[in-house]
């Protein structure tokens, strides 16, 4: 039972990540000690996309609550207020300097995650013409989509932190990728096509690709922090 359980999990991974020389298990076959980075792709990457779409379920009641509360107060004033009589609350007004810092910060984090998308793109894309398989890299895609949703619906900075830990969870398992493939040296993804051409994509490439991701998710989850865009609301 537990050998048909383990050929089941291998098979599913093999057809996710075919063609990978040191195998599609979870251990390699080249090089010892090391996990495959079929295991990284399948595994490790997709799990900080999986913790956070739990993340957002427990806050979701918490998003359900804040909307209805804030809703009749925004509709209407308390019947019994005279609110002719009454100054209306100001926030104080941002100075052009705040203004200017809000837009920079704000262009700089959709920058990012315009880069951020591109470079995952630029990994399955470069993964598939080498016919190595993508793995489950592009439910990647999902999570950043899900954070960029939830920064421009949710102006609240429980928002904010939740998509800081969604950066900081993949810059932990990009590192844990990004390390193994450092480990691997200069060794290269190689596949003979039928037609005799190679079809690669050398460790090196992805360890400059991995590092690159790396470095842009640690900007973004400084660029939440709230106060850079004066968001008070929690």
């Amino acid at each position: 039972m537990g050998r048909h359980k383990q050929s089941s999990h291998h098979g599913s991974m093999s057809n996710l990540c075919k063609n990978r020389p040191e195998g599609s298990s979870v251990a390699s076959s080249i090089h010892p000690g090391l996990p495959t980075t079929c295991f990284l792709d399948v595994i490790i990457t997709p799990l900080a996309t999986w913790l956070f779409m739990a993340l957002l379920l427990g806050l979701l009641p918490i998003y359900l609550i804040s909307r209805r509360k804030t809703a009749p107060l925004l509709r209407q004033p308390p019947k019994d207020l005279d609110t002719d009589s009454m100054p209306a609350p100001r926030a104080q007004p941002a100075s052009k300097k705040q203004k200017i810092a809000k837009r920079v910060f704000n262009f700089a984090y959709y920058a990012l995650i315009v880069c951020l998308i591109g470079m995952v793109a630029l990994e399955i894309a470069r993964l598939s013409v080498a016919e190595l398989g993508v793995g489950l890299l592009p439910f990647t895609l999902v999570g950043i989509l899900l954070a960029l949703g939830m920064r421009l619906c949710w102006k609240a900075r429980v928002a904010r932190f939740a998509n800081a830990a969604y950066w900081i969870m993949l810059v932990i398992v990009m590192s844990i990728k990004l390390a193994a493939e450092v480990k691997e040296g200069n060794s290269s993804f190689v596949r003979l096509k039928d037609d005799g051409v190679q079809g690669k994509y050398p460790t090196s490439d992805e360890v400059i690709d991995v590092a690159t991701m790396i470095g842009v998710e640690v900007v973004l989850a400084a660029l939440e922090y709230p106060a850079w865009t004066r968001l008070e609301n929690f």
